[in-house]
């Protein structure tokens, strides 16, 4: 009777976890950050900017009119999009959402966008359909300004910029990758001007150390979903690298002159689970 009893309970716990998950995943919000400083530049206070990422083609594009409205009602000066906008080898076969849904962001915003790992993932071919990213990247408009290991000024004395990092596969290894440090970041986006303010795309949250070696300013990422389930004190369940309970999973967090922001994303993909972390538009004012 005791196995009937905890079988039950685990289907309803299953049942209720799945019903969440759905209402969660058709919901979005905004969070938002209010951030000042010394080291912000006189030029970008005042400014608002929009960060999303980990979009997935989220519910096949049904929120797509909802979330561009979201983000046309608070005016942002730029619109950052942070990688993982489609699924790799789910994607690309058939109708593309995210490429609906970043065109128009891109007609009414500046909107820069750098790559995540399932793009990545599409460009080195590992799921034998890199041919079809070209045929994404041709249905972008030209006023996407696609950012990898580059950088763009967002002021226009030069005083801001922006770099879109852009991580070879080997650091979204589950078990083992390398160690991202300033040096590494050097060579791949160069040395970082002490004199301007630095914003740095970065997918991964895992590396904010290097991020702060470095010297960026402000990083932006996703790629953890905001652990999946959220508990209450605990923070995020499981990242990526089936990490439990991981380290800078979800919020704001500070090392060293460093803070970084990492978003739970937009969508979700593989298994579809979200409780207690609702989809969301990041929205950052400069003070």
């Amino acid at each position: 009777m005791i196995y009937i009893i905890i079988a039950i309970c685990f289907i309803l716990i299953i049942a209720l976890v799945a019903i969440e998950s759905h209402r969660e995943l058709n919901k979005i919000r905004i969070s938002r950050y209010d951030l000042s400083g010394n080291n912000i530049p006189e030029s970008l206070k005042h400014k608002k900017m929009v960060f999303i990422s980990d979009y997935h083609e989220a519910c096949d594009g049904r929120n797509n009119p909802r979330i561009i409205s979201l983000i046309d009602k608070e005016s942002p000066d730029f619109v950052l999009v942070g990688g993982d906008m489609t699924n790799g080898n789910e994607s690309l076969q058939t109708e593309v959402p995210s490429i609906g849904l970043i065109n128009s962001l891109a007609e009414n915003h500046t909107l820069y966008y750098t790559y995540g790992n399932h793009e990545k993932r599409i460009v080195d071919d590992y799921y034998g359909i890199g041919v079809l990213w070209e045929d994404y990247l041709s249905k972008l408009s030209d006023k996407v300004h696609i950012l990898l290991n580059d950088s763009a000024n967002l002021t226009e004395d030069g005083s801001a910029v922006l770099y879109g990092l852009d991580l070879p596969l080997e650091y979204y290894n589950r078990i083992s990758y390398p160690k991202l440090d300033k040096t590494r970041l050097d060579d791949l986006i160069g040395e970082k001007d002490k004199k301007k303010f630095a914003i740095v795309m970065g997918h991964s949250p895992d590396f904010i150390k290097g991020y702060a070696e470095w010297g960026a300013d402000l990083v932006l990422s996703g790629h953890f979903h905001g652990g999946l389930i959220r508990f209450p004190l605990l923070g995020g369940f499981i990242s990526p690298r089936l990490r439990l309970f991981p380290g800078y999973d979800y919020g704001l967090y500070e090392v060293d002159d460093t803070r970084m922001i990492v978003t739970n994303g937009l969508g979700q993909h593989s298994v579809k689970v979200r409780v207690n972390n609702i989809p969301e538009i990041v929205v950052i004012n400069f003070n």
